[in-house]
């Protein structure tokens, strides 16, 4: 009877187990962790340096918002189980923050429809490149582009935490300070990945 007993609480024990959810895997340090090593960050020489300002989002903090200002940069979309280094090189665009002056924000991706615009979106990401690698203090922005970024506007209310901001728009967005530049985070829904993106409002239409 005792046995039968043993036996029972064994086999309730093991099913309480199994019911236990696998522990969360945490997206963004996992994304940022790969792309640590796909940039090279201990290589001081990396041509992908830029991106280790990213993989420092964890140690960022919450400062205040510049309100009433658009920040420029680099955005990288990482997918889980694609290769990060073909993303480096084929996955990154220009992308704006938009702060207005109540604090609403807007993170966008600056696309090209044509040709001209591919030139000139091509022109800011290598000036914006020289800037998150200190070789540069200002992103030049070709003036036709920089004034279709100065016309962008917030659009979300962000919510101050004790490390971070952050926004839902069409996914969760997450906002930090790291040194002199902005990291933003964004996580779509589906976890398969995340969107890294690194700013700074020294930019100036040329």
């Amino acid at each position: 009877m005792k046995a039968a007993a043993l036996a029972i609480l064994l086999a309730s024990s093991s099913l309480a187990l199994a019911d236990k959810p696998a522990p969360k895997v945490d997206v963004i340090a996992t994304q940022l962790d790969g792309l640590k090593t796909a940039a090279k960050c201990a290589d001081a020489t990396s041509p992908w340096r830029p991106w280790c300002i990213a993989t420092r989002f964890a140690t960022g903090t919450v400062a205040d918002l510049p309100k009433g200002k658009v920040l420029v940069g680099l955005s990288i979309r990482l997918e889980k189980g694609k290769d990060l280094a073909d993303a480096l090189s084929n996955r990154v665009t220009l992308a704006a923050l938009a702060i207005d002056a109540d604090g609403k924000v807007k993170l966008t991706d600056v696309t090209p429809s044509n040709d001209g615009e591919s030139t000139m979106i091509g022109k800011a990401v290598f000036n914006a490149s020289a800037v998150f690698k200190g070789k540069a203090t200002s992103i030049d922005v070709p003036k036709e582009l920089a004034g279709y970024i100065g016309t962008l506007k917030g659009a979300y209310a962000a919510t101050r935490t004790a490390t971070e901001w952050t926004w839902t728009g069409k996914s969760a967005m997450h906002l930090r300070k790291v040194d002199k530049f902005w990291v933003a985070i964004e996580v779509p829904d589906a976890q398969d990945g995340i969107f890294a993106t690194i700013l700074t409002d020294a930019w100036a239409g040329k």
